[in-house]
């Protein structure tokens, strides 16, 4: 679902917390209206906001476009940047689209009209997160044949800028052009939207057929039936290729590597921090103890739920990204792929 529109300068928000449900869209014409629906949880994927953010920091530009060329104007992006940056805190993706914006490629710095090369710059942030989507679901389908079963695993959901992104946006692909036989969805708790999502958006707006199961019953699913591929959203990647994946995804990959099938991490090549060793570092944060127990009647037991996975290396077969694919080893593998692998483009969008 395409989540994030930009026309005649009104940044217009699909409101992600209520969809299926409802389609309510959240206009923004100033920095301050961005932020405010950054920050009031109606866009959940990072991704969609980053790209929001770049073009929050543009509209604040716009607001004071008549003092380009005064000190105004660059504490004016100085303030746009302090709101954007707090509406998402800790966001990796909005540091990136705001370093970018701040940054704007060579050719577009030639431009004496700092508005035009702000708006430019947005626009490319945008299309080259457009191109990272489609190149990945390029290298996902590359690794399957004809009649391929697939699973599924994850909890970012479908919503997008132009293009379907991540697992979601390859078993559409491999589907379309009758690569995957099958899919099986595997369900995450505790809150069952995001998969609940792609079971939705693929059977009812695709017409792709899915399978949907609950995650407690993934093991049993690949003993009875198998899988040839077992596909998971990421959301960082270490230096040795641990992995910090939505919660689930551990015991998944456990159940993979007993039945020897085949179980790959999908995400963008600048979501592998090669600053961060293993995944030690990724903390042992905790999301609130009621969503564990949440509807249900649980009496005066005390719930827990962690608020993310980490995924030991050599339970993951290998990475797709969006500049090519990793396997072990990976210290070797992930280092070369950020460091000096190219970004790639895509000349054919239908190919």
């Amino acid at each position: 679902m395409i989540a994030l529109q930009w026309q005649a300068q009104v940044l217009s928000l699909l409101d992600q917390s209520k969809y299926p449900g409802e389609e309510v869209w959240i206009d923004c014409s100033t920095v301050e209206d961005v932020a405010k629906a950054l920050s009031s949880g109606a866009v959940t994927d990072d991704k969609i906001a980053a790209v929001a953010g770049a073009y929050g920091y543009c509209l604040a530009a716009l607001a004071h476009q008549d003092q380009q060329q005064t000190p105004a104007f660059d504490q004016a992006l100085e303030d746009a940047k302090a709101m954007l940056l707090a509406s998402r805190p800790g966001s990796r993706d909005m540091a990136k689209a705001i370093r970018f914006m701040e940054n704007p490629p060579e050719a577009y710095t030639k431009n004496v009209d700092r508005l035009t090369t702000l708006l430019a710059t947005a626009v490319t942030f945008d299309r080259q997160q457009v191109v990272a989507d489609r190149n990945i679901c390029r290298n996902g389908t590359d690794i399957m044949g004809a009649g391929t079963r697939v699973m599924i695993r994850t909890d970012k959901g479908v919503f997008h800028s132009a293009s379907p992104a991540g697992v979601y946006g390859i078993v559409r692909r491999g589907y379309k052009r009758k690569v995957i036989e099958q899919i099986v969805l595997c369900e995450g708790r505790p809150s069952l939207e995001a998969g609940s999502r792609i079971a939705k958006e693929l059977t009812e707006k695709e017409e792709v057929p899915v399978i949907v199961i609950p995650d407690h019953a993934a093991a049993t699913c690949l003993a009875r039936q198998g899988a040839h591929v077992v596909l998971t959203d990421g959301i960082l990647a270490a230096k040795n290729g641990d992995l910090k994946a939505p919660v689930g995804t551990y015991e998944l990959a456990i159940a993979c590597y007993f039945h020897s099938i085949p179980f790959y991490a999908v995400m963008n090549a600048d979501d592998i921090d090669l600053d961060l060793a293993a995944g030690e570092s990724f903390g042992r944060d905790e999301m609130d103890p009621a969503d564990a127990g949440r509807g249900l009647d649980c009496g005066t037991a005390e719930t827990w739920c962690p608020a993310y996975d980490v995924v030991p290396a050599f339970l993951i077969t290998g990475y797709l990204t969006d500049r090519g694919i990793a396997s072990a080893p990976y210290e070797e593998t992930l280092d070369n792929l950020v460091k000096n692998a190219p970004k790639k483009l895509i000349l054919n969008f239908d190919a």
